[in-house]
């Protein structure tokens, strides 16, 4: 369906025009594990997918999808 309006969408509809946080994707590395993860603060990340990792890793339910993990940033200097 195409509404063509000046109104402004939460107008037209309520309760829907609330724009959540586009969540930051960081890739990390833990116990050698290259990983892509959702931060959700400064030391806690949600696992989304293993990038680089042993075929074993895939079977450790620490390193399952959805899955917290802490870690300690490092900033390295070139």
């Amino acid at each position: 369906m195409t509404l063509y309006t000046i109104m402004p969408y939460e107008d037209i509809f309520p309760g829907e025009g609330n724009i959540q946080q586009i969540p930051q994707i960081a890739e990390v590395t833990i116990n050698g594990i290259l990983m892509e993860v959702e931060l959700l603060s400064e030391h806690q990340a949600r696992i989304h997918r293993l990038l680089t990792c042993n075929l074993e890793d895939y079977l450790n339910p620490a390193y399952m999808p959805g899955s917290l993990v802490s870690f300690v940033p490092v900033i390295l200097q070139n």
